[in-house]
């Protein structure tokens, strides 16, 4: 039998909170449901119980002089748990649990973004990953072209596949959004294309490839790798039913084709 300070209404539970908050607070600078529920030693409800989850928490705190008062980083702060939220499996990712997520109140949320589009809109903004990312030395001018091709199409695999949740959900919510759809493909494009075009440049002057439409190349070398994303484990699936593998395993086979494609038609010279 649980002893009553074990209990979810005890006075000791909501000390115990109390504590395990503080701690987490002083250690990690953030307040997460799980990670004071754990310290705490008891369930997410027993928070929502004693605070009314984490928006109550640390207003308890400020109260107290134990955490400091919302301030300009608070739009961060949603912006952060947002995008911790949706990078769940399958998650819709509402207000409240963004908001529960970020321990503020929803009115809290609403006063950074007019509503739910908008918070999803600016974290779309952040799902690109930086062209730094993508041509680092080991995809430098001085690699075979079908060496460079095939780095490239794993590194944006890895780089993507770090935020493969995160992505689907966005474009799960875009569905009842157009602008979440373009929010997302400006980040992707407008990120991405500067580094990429440039090198494709440069590798196309030494290499001779044949006037191609860059954004086409573009397109040929990370639309397999998004959809992989997109679609997750379900494609992976449904490609071994039939034989096929993920395009990020494949990748020299991957680069063959596309390099062949760009190889100067027969007769032009080049």
């Amino acid at each position: 039998m649980s002893s009553p300070n074990s209990r979810p209404g005890s006075a000791r539970t909501r000390e115990r909170i109390l504590e395990a908050a503080a701690d987490e607070l002083a250690e990690t600078g953030r307040l997460r449901l799980e990670a004071v529920a754990s310290r705490a030693g008891v369930s997410r409800q027993s928070i929502h119980y004693h605070f009314r989850g984490l928006a109550g928490l640390r207003a308890t705190l400020v109260a107290a002089g134990t955490a400091p008062e919302a301030g300009p980083d608070t739009r961060e702060r949603i912006l952060e748990a947002a995008a911790r939220v949706l990078s769940r499996p399958w998650t819709r990712a509402g207000i409240d649990e963004i908001a529960s997520e970020a321990g503020v109140t929803k009115g809290a949320v609403y006063h950074h973004f007019t509503d739910r589009a908008a918070l999803l809109r600016a974290v779309a903004d952040r799902v690109a990953p930086a062209g730094s990312e993508l041509v680092p030395p080991a995809t430098g001018d001085d690699l075979p072209d079908r060496e460079a091709v095939a780095a490239l199409i794993r590194m944006y695999h890895g780089a993507v596949a770090a935020r493969a949740d995160l992505v689907r959900n966005l474009v799960i919510a875009g569905r009842d959004d157009p602008e979440l759809v373009a929010a997302m493909a400006r980040a992707m494009i407008t990120r991405l294309a500067p580094a990429l075009l440039a090198w494709y440049g440069r590798r196309a002057a030494r290499s001779g490839f044949r006037d191609v439409e860059p954004s086409l190349v573009f397109q040929a070398l990370f639309g397999p790798v998004f959809a992989q994303i997109v679609f997750g484990s379900f494609l992976d699936e449904i490609l071994a039913e039939v034989g096929g593998r993920p395009v990020a395993e494949v990748a020299e086979t991957y680069a063959d084709l596309l390099l062949s494609g760009l190889a100067p038609a027969a007769g032009t010279g080049g």
